[in-house]
């Protein structure tokens, strides 16, 4: 078998302070792959396809003679991305993951890096275009959303344009919100991990789900699916992580029932639920005592396809 190539490609750098960090491979687990429901013409690619698509040529204003569409080629956009959060965790990825839309004139990707607890990734997603339909964009969390058909989502988020100065201004901000991001992330992290010492028996979790439903939080499907990711978890057919009878494997069953629903829909679960759950824990694992002031979304947490924001349900 010939062994994977760590070996970035070579391309323009947005910061050259930084040290080079080796390329990781695709992830094994199917809810870290890059999600491609809802648009037809994407694919999954590795890292070097993604690299070899062609890169456009700048464009200039005709007066000025300053670059009025300045593309940033994949490779660079990437490799920044990987570099600026390996030099803040001191530490290289354990996963990336790619597709391309529009016969590669969209990237969308996600670069996993470890937390320090066991099955929980501290991740960056990042999305940009060849064809001005998206700006280099990056979403860093603990389970940010990224989406071949535009949605994306995540705890902390930045975008440049591809205007003038584009190199010097996206790297100055991915240093910046991976050195601001990473703490927040990982103790947002442990918070969920200590959702493991509430307990959630069957009835109390249809009641968790009684809440997030009435308050908009869930649709239908998401409903029945997380009750089926529930039960499968808990009779040993999927994720026996996630076969425990507590807050944790109960917020973990709508998580993961979002990664089975339209990705419209499936945004809400790294949002408003979010919300919701931290409000019972607080409660010691109360419904009636949870009280969640609104059910709506933060602004954050928008989900755009093809850079218009449909309404937030």
């Amino acid at each position: 078998m010939q062994a994977f190539d760590t070996t970035p490609i070579a391309a323009p750098r947005l910061d050259t302070d930084l040290n080079r960090a080796r390329v990781a491979p695709q992830p094994r687990l199917k809810s870290q792959q890059i999600m491609t429901i809802g648009a037809p013409d994407a694919y999954r690619v590795g890292y070097r396809e993604v690299c070899s698509v062609p890169v456009p040529d700048t464009e200039y204003h005709p007066k000025s003679g300053n670059a009025s569409y300045q593309p940033v080629p994949y490779a660079s956009f990437i490799n920044g991305a990987r570099d600026a959060m390996a030099a803040t965790l001191n530490q290289n990825p354990m996963f990336e993951t790619y597709a391309l839309n529009k016969s590669g004139q969209q990237l969308f990707g996600m670069i996993g890096f470890g937390s320090g607890i066991t099955g929980q990734a501290i991740t960056v997603a990042l999305r940009s275009s060849y064809d001005k339909t998206l700006s280099n964009q990056v979403a860093i969390g603990s389970a940010p959303f990224v989406c071949a058909n535009g949605c994306f989502s995540g705890e902390h988020m930045i975008s440049a344009k591809h205007t003038t100065n584009v190199f010097p201004t996206l790297g100055k901000m991915l240093n910046e919100i991976t050195d601001t991001a990473v703490a927040p992330v990982i103790e947002r992290i442990r918070m969920i991990e200590g959702w493991r010492d509430i307990p959630v028996k069957n009835d109390l979790f249809g009641a968790y789900m009684g809440v997030l439903f009435s308050r908009g939080l869930v649709k239908p499907q998401e409903f029945t699916a997380a009750f089926r990711y529930w039960t499968a978890c808990h009779l040993g057919d999927l994720h026996n992580e996630h076969g425990t009878y507590d807050l944790f494997s109960a917020y973990q069953a709508v998580t993961g029932a979002g990664q089975r629903t339209a990705p419209r829909n499936a945004f809400r679960h790294y949002a408003g639920i979010d919300h919701a759950t931290r409000a019972i824990a607080d409660a010691g694992g109360s419904v009636t005592d949870a009280h969640q002031t609104s059910p709506h979304l933060p602004k954050e947490y928008a989900c755009t396809h093809h850079n218009k924001s449909p309404p937030l349900p």
